[in-house]
């Protein structure tokens, strides 16, 4: 099975893996068994939302479950899905399949009409991290990367942590006043306390280095995988100025990052607009330079946008760049991932993506 956050791959190497994309294929593993093999289940649709900033679902309707003699559902369905249960959901062509997402099932609902169908809805570690509540909590540790470990390890039976350890010494404990997603994602990683990302790809959740690895996952040319494909570039043209305080030398730190679409833009302003953002817990200069460019580079990834569709291809997740090739300069690029829906139906097998930002 690929690494789907390291492995790369060509439209010719796909072409040989899947059998040039003729028969999708479904894997529902629970209990350590293939559902869809073992149970023989009639999936009628299937919608994975793979989310950068979210918790990724999928959607799956069976079909010929419903004992319409007894009024139930078969009881072989109803021991399997249950509330709570851990899936793991591969997707692929004939036997290549590749697990794009390990979670709970969080909701289980019934369709009766022309087709019965029960409905389940699988959720990853996040959805658990952001309704678990808010917590207060002191955390004794010398990194930002510690107490995010710490965390995670809650959640041991839904993932493992991949974590790119933080450098700073903390001499003060953290303090928590979050849910365990909005700490490391707002007050670690959108409070520019650290320059990281948090994903979860498969059973494997990232706090990883920002803009680490520019490698594409593939490069895509319209009309041969890629069936469509738009992007626009917005106007930006800002200095991000961060103002922080050095308590043991008694002196004001000061750190600049710009914000601009492209070079070649025309500057609008005799004087560049400046955004000043006071942050108290800047108190050395390494740290308001880290929180001035995350401000920078979130608004400079804010007005780049671009989505996509393609034949269904499981590689395509979130937290990846994919290349596009072959149309236009202002278009040809590498671009960063941050949605992937994957639909599969009597219609065949289908990806959608969306990204923001591009290099």
């Amino acid at each position: 099975m690929a690494n789907l956050m390291t492995d790369t791959c060509t439209y010719d190497s796909l072409v040989n893996k899947y059998g040039n994309f003729h028969v999708p294929a479904i894997c529902l593993k629970v209990d350590g068994s293939d559902t869809v093999r073992d149970l023989s289940l009639n999936i009628q649709s299937l919608e994975i939302s793979l989310s950068l900033s979210e918790a990724s679902t999928a959607v799956v309707r069976l079909g010929d479950v419903y004992d319409s003699v007894n009024r139930s559902f078969y009881d072989k369905i109803k021991d399997k899905f249950k509330l709570g249960k851990i899936v793991e959901v591969g997707i692929g062509y004939d036997s290549e399949l590749q697990t794009v997402l390990k979670g709970y099932i969080d909701t289980l609902g019934a369709e009766f009409g022309e087709n019965t169908s029960l409905i389940i809805t699988i959720k990853d570690v996040r959805q658990l991290m952001i309704s678990g509540g808010v917590h207060h909590v002191l955390h004794h540790v010398e990194h930002y990367s510690d107490a995010v470990n710490t965390i995670l390890g809650g959640y041991s039976v839904l993932c493992t942590a991949e974590i790119d350890a933080t450098e700073e010494q903390l001499v003060h404990p953290v303090s928590q006043k979050s849910s365990d997603y909005d700490f490391i994602t707002r007050e670690l990683i959108g409070n520019g306390r650290c320059n990281r990302e948090f994903l979860v790809v498969g059973e494997k959740a990232y706090f990883r280095k920002t803009g680490n690895d520019t490698t594409a996952i593939c490069s895509m040319e319209f009309g041969r995988e890629l069936r469509k494909f738009q992007m626009e570039s917005s106007y930006a043209d800002l200095q991000v100025n961060v103002i922080g305080y050095d308590q043991q030398t008694q002196t004001v730190i000061t750190a600049t990052a710009t914000a601009k679409s492209t070079e070649e833009q025309s500057s609008l302003m005799s004087e560049t607009p400046v955004w000043d953002i006071v942050d108290p817990e800047a108190d050395t200069q390494d740290k308001a330079d880290l929180r001035a460019k995350a401000y920078a580079d979130k608004r400079i990834s804010l007005g780049q946008q671009g989505s996509g569709v393609c034949i269904g291809l499981p590689e395509l997740i979130p937290g990846r760049y994919v290349e596009i090739t072959m149309l236009e300069d202002m278009v040809n690029k590498k671009y960063y991932i941050v949605h992937v829906t994957h639909k599969i139906d009597e219609e065949g097998f289908v990806t959608e993506f969306t990204t923001g930002g591009w290099i």
